[in-house]
């Protein structure tokens, strides 16, 4: 039986152990995971930021270009028709709808003071302001052309300069026209456009950078998470084999050996070592306990020998094997008289010591059985008729060793009867071996005798 201290002498892997380790490294990875997806997810923010921004600048550009041509527009047709609804559409544009102000207005919300495309806008802006100041000046030239009194207030607070009395209205027609066909409107026109142009491709070139560092980062931190989520399959793949390893198959060997009552095989985690160890030890206490049980049914508890119980079951055995037998009754003679004059003690003294006796005489293949107070048995497997000088030898030798036994207990002596047969045992080779051992006590004890046929007629 092992130890304590052997069993805790036992290693392996601690599936605990094992487990926390799993779970550690398994948080590691989603931490890890956590951190590179919040990393994707802003940006992927600051490209829709980028876009957003981008579309903007451009809704921005375009917002400014828009107005600026319709106020050209506006301002050029009351300028040629005189038709005074332009100017009230003119007015309503840079007073009311403010389409200019409103783009700048949206712009500032996606863009810092330091973005190009917010400083191109600007300028773009102020160049729009100088073209309103030309078309406005325009505007009140060709009122005074009109000779009209109905002049809205932000036009007739504007001075006409380089004008008299003089001045013909074909001369303040031809130079209101001029103000905004003539050269210097244009190429404050073309400069709006150009930087509303510029803006659109300054805001372009940095969406682009931003596209191009956010999708390699994006592509960089993909590939990690690839890599991580790998991690993650392996380390479930290891835990699937380490479980199955370390625990699902010694569990079912263990089933398999508890099934055939076998001892367990010491293999698996440390906890399943650990396991087998306490079953084995179990397992080796019950083996004692009934190995000690058998003992006690099987054998003589005063002498040590085989019982009546293990006497019997050994000639069935024998019945059914047919095989060549020889069986010895044999009587402890004057035993009531050894317990009258040396008591039980001496009794039982001399019961043990011809026990002794017969084992250490006969051969380790036959069989030697207490099968009553004073009776003894021995059964000689594959013994025939011809031993029959040195059967009755080893009684006189036992005969002549119990003169001097223990305690010195005198007399004590053996009568047997000895039988054949070539068929096993059965019922009529006891009668005969009983009978012999009857005639031996009829010539006065302390011999042997061996059945003969003959013994069957005086009867």
């Amino acid at each position: 039986m092992q130890t304590k201290k052997q069993k805790h002498s036992v290693t392996g892997i601690n599936i605990q152990f094992l487990n926390v380790f799993f779970i550690a490294v398994t948080a590691i990875v989603f931490c890890f995971i956590l951190v590179i997806s919040t990393t994707v997810n802003n940006r992927f923010h600051a490209v829709e930021k980028a876009i957003d921004k981008f579309i903007t600048c451009e809704q921005s550009s375009e917002l400014i270009k828009e107005s600026a041509n319709y106020l050209t527009d506006q301002a050029r047709l009351f300028v040629v028709t005189h038709k005074t609804s332009y100017v009230e559409l003119y007015l309503k544009e840079i007073n009311f709808t403010k389409r200019q102000q409103k783009a700048l207005e949206a712009l500032e919300k996606v863009c810092s003071e330091k973005d190009l495309a917010l400083q191109r806008l600007k300028i773009a802006m102020q160049q729009g302001q100088s073209l309103i100041n030309m078309e406005l000046y325009a505007i009140r030239l060709a009122y005074t052309v009109m000779n009209s009194d109905e002049i809205p207030p932000q036009i007739a607070e504007i001075q006409i300069r380089n004008v008299d009395k003089n001045t013909s209205r074909e001369k303040l027609q031809e130079t209101a026209v001029n103000n905004l066909f003539g050269e210097g409107y244009l190429i404050y026109k073309t400069r709006i456009n150009e930087n509303c142009r510029l803006t659109i491709a300054a805001i372009e070139q940095q969406i682009k950078d931003e596209l191009n560092l956010n999708a390699s980062d994006l592509g960089s931190n993909i590939s990690r998470l690839r890599l991580l989520f790998l991690a993650l399959l392996i380390i479930n793949v290891l835990l699937f084999i380490a479980f199955t390893y370390l625990i699902v198959l010694p569990l079912e060997k263990f089933k398999t050996s508890i099934e055939n009552d076998e001892r367990l095989n010491v293999i698996g985690s440390l906890e399943c070592k650990h396991l087998a160890e306490s079953y084995n030890e179990i397992y080796d206490i019950k083996a004692q306990n009934e190995k000690s049980l058998l003992k006690e049914a099987e054998y003589d508890v005063l002498t040590g020998i085989l019982n009546r119980r293990a006497f019997e079951q050994i000639c069935q055995a024998s019945a059914e094997k047919k095989q060549q037998i020889a069986l010895l009754l044999i009587d402890l003679d004057n035993f009531k008289y050894i317990n009258d004059n040396y008591g039980h003690a001496g009794g039982d003294t001399a019961l043990k010591e011809l026990a002794r006796i017969l084992t250490e005489t006969f051969r380790t293949d036959d069989y030697v059985a207490r099968i009553g107070g004073d009776e003894f048995a021995v059964i000689l497997p594959q013994c025939s008729s011809s031993a029959v000088s040195i059967i009755k030898q080893k009684i006189l030798t036992i005969n002549e060793k119990l003169v001097n036994i223990t305690n010195n207990i005198k007399p004590v002596s053996i009568s047997v009867g000895v039988a054949f047969s070539e068929e096993g045992f059965n019922e009529e080779l006891f009668k005969r071996a009983d009978k012999a051992l009857y005639i031996v006590k009829e010539k006065g004890k302390r011999g042997c005798e061996v059945y003969e046929d003959n013994y069957a007629t005086e009867e």
